[in-house]
């Protein structure tokens, strides 16, 4: 059973440059997303689009046309891109699935799982979004936090998570290192420096 841990929705403050890709209209199999040369051949048109945005960009991944998704292909399209975007071959660039059907997130779930990865994940532009993968309880709340702002500076997430600014930086850095939300430097008086954090979705 796919584990989703929904969060509240986000009003973004700055709009954002967005992308959506149609698995299925793209995808040479029709309906059914099977073997790895074809997650292979997504992941590649996937990557490219990434590329191709600004950074702060979304790529809005919609699989609802879907019928069939094997783990062959879910880990090759989505497994092996979210572990490229962790290890920051993307930038400031970030990937959400849509999907109404939760049932065809089971391999993906099993593939991100299997890497300690998550993705956020949301039925349709605008929805609440859910996370798909395997990230700890106390990421979870921070996540959730900071869904629940239209953004939020470290200092004041620290407050509200009763956290010292060393750790809750540690996880603000964790979750955009995972691509789950957007992070920001600021200048701050007198001469230093703050982060911010928005959800991208």
């Amino acid at each position: 059973m796919i584990s989703l841990n929904t969060v509240r929705t986000l009003q973004v403050t700055e709009e954002r440059a967005r992308r959506v890709y149609d698995v299925a209209a793209a995808g040479d199999g029709g309906k059914l997303m099977v073997t790895r040369g074809a997650g292979r051949r997504v992941r590649e048109a996937l990557g490219s689009l990434l590329e191709g945005l600004p950074r702060g960009g979304v790529l809005y991944v919609d699989t609802r046309g879907v019928e069939l998704m094997d783990y062959s292909f879910a880990d090759e399209a989505f497994g092996i891109l979210a572990s490229r975007m962790t290890g920051g071959e993307y930038g400031d660039r970030h990937l959400v699935l849509i999907e109404a059907e939760r049932d065809l997130l089971e391999n993906i779930e099993a593939s991100l799982r299997q890497r300690s990865l998550a993705m956020i994940r949301v039925e349709a532009e605008g929805e609440s979004p859910g996370i798909v993968g395997d990230l700890p309880d106390h990421l979870v709340e921070t996540l959730q936090t900071i869904y629940g702002t239209d953004s939020i500076t470290n200092a004041d997430l620290a407050k509200k998570l009763g956290l010292n600014h060393t750790a809750c930086n540690n996880r603000g850095t964790r979750l955009a290192k995972l691509g789950l939300i957007h992070r920001r430097k600021e200048t701050a008086a007198p001469g230093g420096r703050q982060y911010t954090y928005e959800g991208i979705a």
